[in-house]
């Protein structure tokens, strides 16, 4: 199987920790029940964020059963996004923290804490020197207090770590702390939740406050819900922002600071990523009877900075693959992004690739980089014939560490 990168899976004490926050709090019910509480709210949950599009306080966070239901379930999956991104930040993009002072790291509607305690725990796992500060803003006070509590109940997980929480409506105005500067800022889904029914202008003058609290060096990492509205409002934001701000540069998911060429293009794909994730018994046994996707995430992401991106060959020999893997008769073919951030068709001859090899290609995911060595071009210049496996190297392609 190809991999560039072995990753950490989903902590077992987190999913320990969200089930029996579950089972104390109905304890007179019996497991079935409690799982049914669960299955319907997790029904309600994904039709109020997918469907019917409502944020108020009463669609999440006012309630326990709300926030169980989201720990228990969605939860591992905005951990999974947020840990994917912030390995391509650091493995891949060369974001790197100075070896001196704290890390600080600014999460805005952080709800119970699923991109903050990837972050943590990524940060942890790097076994840096530097103290690590996190400041948690959302709306809902006791989602920050869920948040809280698995930090001081997990620290073996983020040791080096202190955090600050605050409740506060993203939507009226940003944080006055002008004069502090952050490493990271992560907006895990909040995005498209914060700017609902804001003006175009109005979304860029609050990113450019936000963009004002970068550090030199630092990161701002949005994800947001893997559907094309949401995708393309995101990459045609960022594409502004990089215009209009001489001193902000756009890292990710593209290179050379390209914006996404598919928001202004007639291709039947938009960007995001699809990534297969590992599942725990726990979500396997709510999902049952629910029948929903566990076993991938699909989001789409941008990473912005105020230093320079890291340079790449401006050409077709870097790719992002942004498709399906097209299997047909006699070839395989995948559309990428290239380092001039160009679209491409990239195909290669199934006679020219052994039965293992064709099996790796095959496995290629939504979000991968490759690179490709003597790719042929013809008079389609957005084809590229790739002559063979060898030809092929993946300088990003994280997999999940086995259990």
């Amino acid at each position: 199987m190809m991999s560039s990168l072995q990753l950490p899976t989903y902590p077992l004490e987190l999913e320990a920790w969200w089930w029996q926050k579950a089972l104390n709090k109905w304890s007179d019910h019996g497991e079935e029940k409690i799982l049914n509480l669960l299955r319907r709210e997790i029904v309600e949950q994904s039709d109020r964020f997918n469907k019917r599009r409502i944020f108020d306080s009463g669609a999440y966070g006012s309630r326990d059963l709300s926030i169980l239901a989201y720990g228990n379930f969605f939860f591992p999956r905005t951990w999974y996004a947020m840990s994917l991104c912030l390995a391509e930040a650091h493995f891949f993009r060369s974001w790197k923290k100075s070896q001196k002072g704290p890390i600080r790291i600014l999460d805005l509607g952080s709800g119970s804490g699923a991109s903050s305690f990837a972050v943590l725990q990524f940060l942890n796992d790097l076994d840096l020197d530097n103290p690590i500060f996190l400041n948690a803003y959302d709306y809902s006070g006791k989602s920050l207090g869920f948040l809280e509590q698995i930090h001081g109940a997990l620290k073996r997980l983020w040791a080096k770590s202190k955090i600050q929480t605050k409740r506060h409506d993203l939507t009226t105005n940003l944080t006055k702390e002008k004069n502090q500067k952050y490493d990271l800022i992560l907006m895990g889904y909040s995005f498209n939740e914060i700017f609902e029914g804001m003006e175009m202008e109005e979304k860029e003058k609050w990113m450019e406050d936000l963009t004002r609290l970068l550090s030199s060096n630092g990161i701002l990492i949005i994800i947001e819900p893997a559907n094309k509205k949401s995708c393309n409002e995101l990459h045609s934001l960022s594409s502004r922002l990089i215009s209009s701000q001489k001193e902000l540069f756009l890292h990710a998911p593209y290179f050379n600071n390209h914006s996404c060429p598919l928001i202004s293009s007639f291709s039947k794909y938009y960007s995001h990523e699809v990534r297969k994730i590992p599942f725990t018994n726990r979500v396997q046994k709510i999902n049952a009877p629910l029948n929903l996707e566990i076993n991938q995430v699909k989001f789409g992401f941008c990473v912005l900075g105020k230093q320079k991106p890291q340079s790449y060959a401006f050409d077709s020999t870097i790719c992002r693959v942004v498709s399906p893997i097209n299997k047909k008769k006699g070839t395989l073919s995948f559309i990428g992004i290239g380092g001039n951030g160009m679209e491409y068709r990239y195909e290669i001859q199934r006679r020219d690739l052994k039965n293992d090899e064709t099996k790796i290609l095959t496995k290629l995911e939504r979000g991968d980089i490759l690179k490709i060595k003597n790719g042929r071009v013809g008079k389609d210049l957005s084809l590229i014939r790739v002559p063979n496996f060898e030809s092929l190297t993946w300088p990003f392609a994280p997999r999940w560490k086995k259990a």
